[in-house]
């Protein structure tokens, strides 16, 4: 517990222009914090705060603690907890050593009673101040290093490696493939937005967007690379990297070719689907970024030409492996997407020569069908039901080729069979009618099988009938990439491997639940090339705010002489804080969202959150009801730090009245709460009934927090029963928007409480 000598504290009360004057005693409520010890002063808050600037400076390092008592925290739009601390900042007093008192939503705008209300004030006030005494500094972490690591060189890699660049950030950017550019290099047209239905190529976009990256000095380019290993040392990601032997130098090869008309290997080219030839030394494609040769070893037989002809001795036949260990502050997932394995479909005869996946056709249309362009094409779309969700680009896609080839190939039939066609946005409705307007047929039906048919021919099996076609193309599920990468990090992933976003996911977008990595392109969910450029350049200020030094009030740590090392806090953690080892669990505080998850797990009591331990709620619950009425029922409630405790202050925003009965405390998760508390209040007889109020289902702020508490609850009550004990503690999910029902559960709490005192 911390010292409570040397403590001076500033009370600043705000009556919010008069209105709370209305409802509470505020000269009883200033004597009452005036009385208490160590207070130095009390301040009414226009004075306080909107003094001229020359006295407000004049308050600086005057006090050590400050209880600011007013609108709420969570929801005022005037005086946020944002707004808060950058108040605390400029007096210089430590963020841990300032609570807040709700006045206004939960107090004075919720009750009708004068005398009652103005108790509760009392009340909360003395709940605040008791607790403030025993609040620690908050945690600073100032060593977070300022270099990203951006996996995937992609656009929305890219995009994000060049902003970062801009911003002054170091950037490693690392690629699997001997190139950038991911698959959007393996489409020749792309969609230019959703609001102008044109196209433009790729052969223009890949190298503009390739040049502005190999321009950067702040950006270190690793190709033919690949994590093996992630660990965090202190607040940073520690990497291993290993990179694929380089035989040709990019630093050296000034892309003459030589090298490629003298090499004897002649290999299918896997970019093109073999249907080019290259050779073992070449480049992957024309266009391709770096403008430097690479080598397939697997293919050359070391015969030294290429060596003897290199005008400037880029080419080593010898070259090794490079493993390499570096610390990044912040990560970018941009590990891009798959396609879906077609062979599970055998049905579809992925398996015939003549059956294609949309990205394979993508480059039979690049290679302009090696000069056969077919004479009926049949677009099957929709083969979502096996991974359970839309891939997005399909139908767009599928409208691009439509039009295009009704354009270019004027005696080529095309037909497009759908289930459910999605042509989402201005652009792609206007493909869908200019594809009709050219003929392109399209058929609203189920494809149950594709099949060879009479001289090459292939058969559309549907439940409309039978088509034929001497090119089936189908649209191919897209699946995340990086799921692997994403679990190296400690990255919680949803039942189809995409990153679980942070909640609130309206406004953390891109943020995983792991501090400082962030999803960014199509890893968090499909885009176009447009829409990844923006992806990844909106990520850079979003990893640029993270690398600042970070504050924090409620984290927590570990005693390892109590640690039992049975790991149950490692699993209990979705944020990827907690590593163990022989010598017990440890949290890296900089990781740590001060959820409480694994406090309130941990059987041997070995962790501790700070600024919110049982011994603090317990101190609060001791005098929460000091100033109330004789026969008042008390209702002690437990409020999440984000949703359930929005629904308390929204049940006075939204004119709902309700007894004076209860007094809420805004706790960190649901799950933070051990139920051992609300035992021990019940039995002490501090309060009639104990509620504890969480996240809606599949909302919850830390995943599964809200689960985790709704079992120990259910296993409270069951205890309860079984003892012959009659006391009440309750457990809702109770969202933001969910205030009429929290209204309704604290006023039945209040009615069974009347009804059973004597």
């Amino acid at each position: 517990m911390a010292d409570h000598n040397n403590k001076k504290i500033a009370v600043v009360l705000c009556d919010c222009g008069g209105l709370l004057e209305e409802k509470i005693d505020f000269k009883k409520l200033k004597s009452y914090a005036q009385n208490l010890p160590q207070v130095e002063e009390v301040f009414n808050f226009s004075d306080f705060c909107k003094s001229p600037e020359e006295k407000l400076a004049s308050y600086k390092n005057s006090f050590s603690h400050l209880i600011f008592a007013g609108c709420s925290e969570r929801s005022s739009l005037l005086f946020d907890e944002n707004r808060l601390q950058k108040l605390l900042s400029y007096l210089g007093i430590d963020q841990g050593f300032a609570e807040v008192v709700n006045l206004k939503e939960q107090c004075a705008m919720v009750h009708d009673d004068y005398a009652a209300t103005t108790a509760k004030a009392l009340d909360l006030l003395q709940m605040a101040y008791e607790k403030v005494l025993t609040n620690l500094p908050a945690h600073q972490t100032q060593s977070i290093k300022k270099k990203v690591l951006v996996v995937g060189g992609g656009v929305s890699g890219q995009s994000c490696a060049k902003s970062l660049a801009d911003l002054g950030v170091d950037v490693t950017l690392l690629e699997q493939k001997p190139y950038l550019g991911g698959h959007a290099c393996e489409i020749p047209l792309l969609w230019q937005s959703e609001g102008y239905p044109s196209v433009c190529t790729s052969e223009c976009i890949g190298p503009v967007i390739g040049r502005e990256t190999l321009l950067r000095d702040k950006i270190e380019l690793l190709l033919s690379s690949k994590i093996t290993d992630v660990k965090k040392n202190g607040p940073n990601f520690q990497v291993t990297i290993t990179k694929d032997p380089l035989y040709v130098d990019p630093a050296k090869c000034v892309s003459c070719g030589k090298c490629a008309e003298v090499c004897p290997e002649e290999v299918p080219n896997a970019f093109d689907l073999g249907l080019k030839k290259r050779k073992a030394i070449d480049k992957d494609f024309p266009l391709a970024l770096p403008d430097t040769y690479n080598l397939l070893m697997d293919y050359c037989t070391k015969c030294g030409k290429c060596v003897e002809v290199c005008p400037t001795g880029a080419i080593a036949l010898d070259a090794q492996a490079e493993v390499i260990t570096e610390e990044f502050g912040a990560v970018a997932l941009a590990t891009g997407f798959s396609s879906y394995d077609m062979s599970v479909f055998e049905n579809l005869s992925y398996h015939l020569p003549n059956v294609v996946t949309m990205l394979e056709f993508e480059r039979l249309w690049a290679n302009k069908f090696s000069g056969k362009p077919p004479i009926s094409i049949a677009f099957v779309l929709c083969q979502k039901d096996q991974v359970g969700y839309c891939s997005r680009l399909c139908c767009l896609a599928a409208m691009k080729h439509a039009v295009r080839l009704s354009m270019a190939y004027l005696g080529t039939e095309v037909n497009v069979y759908y289930k459910s066609l999605r042509t989402c946005g201005r652009a792609f409705e206007a493909f869908r009618r200019e594809a009709e307007e050219k003929g392109v047929g399209f058929l609203e039906t189920e494809v149950s099988k594709i099949e060879p048919g009479e001289e090459g021919w292939l058969k559309v099996v549907t439940s409309n009938g039978e088509f034929e076609a001497d090119l089936v193309v189908l649209a191919e599920p897209l699946v995340p990439s990086g799921a692997r990468l994403a679990k190296m990090f400690g990255v919680e992933l949803d039942q189809f491997g995409f990153p679980y976003e942070f909640q609130p996911r309206v406004i953390n977008p891109l943020e995983t639940y792991v501090e400082r990595v962030f999803a960014v392109g199509c890893a968090k969910g499909f885009k176009d090339v447009q829409e990844s450029v923006e992806s990844g350049e909106a990520a850079a200020l979003k990893i640029y705010k993270a690398l600042g030094d970070k504050e924090q009030k409620y984290v927590s740590v570990v005693d390892e002489e109590k640690c039992s090392r049975c790991g149950m806090c490692v699993a209990a953690c979705p944020h990827g804080a907690i590593s163990f080892s022989d010598t017990g669990a440890k949290i890296e505080a900089s990781f740590c969202k001060g959820c409480g998850l694994c406090y309130a797990t941990c059987g041997s009591k070995a962790i501790r959150l700070l600024n919110l331990e049982d011994y603090q709620l317990l101190k609060m619950a001791e005098v929460a009801f000091k100033n109330a009425g004789k026969d008042t029922p008390r209702i002690l409630a437990f409020l999440c730090y984000w949703c359930s405790y929005a629904a308390g202050d929204l049940m006075g925003v939204y004119g709902q009245k309700l007894p004076e009965s209860f007094r809420s405390i805004r706790i960190r998760c649901s799950a933070s709460f051990n139920p051992e508390v609300a035992v021990e209040i019940l039995m002490r007889d501090l309060a009639d009934a104990v509620l504890v109020a969480g996240c809606p289902p599949k909302n919850c702020h830390h995943i599964w927090g809200n689960d985790m508490e709704t079992r120990r609850f259910k296993l409270l009550n069951k205890l309860f029963k079984d003892a012959g004990v009659n006391k009440i503690a309750r457990w809702e999910h109770i969202g933001v928007t969910m205030w009429p029902k929290l209204a309704k559960v604290l006023r039945s709490m209040h009615q069974e409480i009347s009804q059973n005192q004597p």
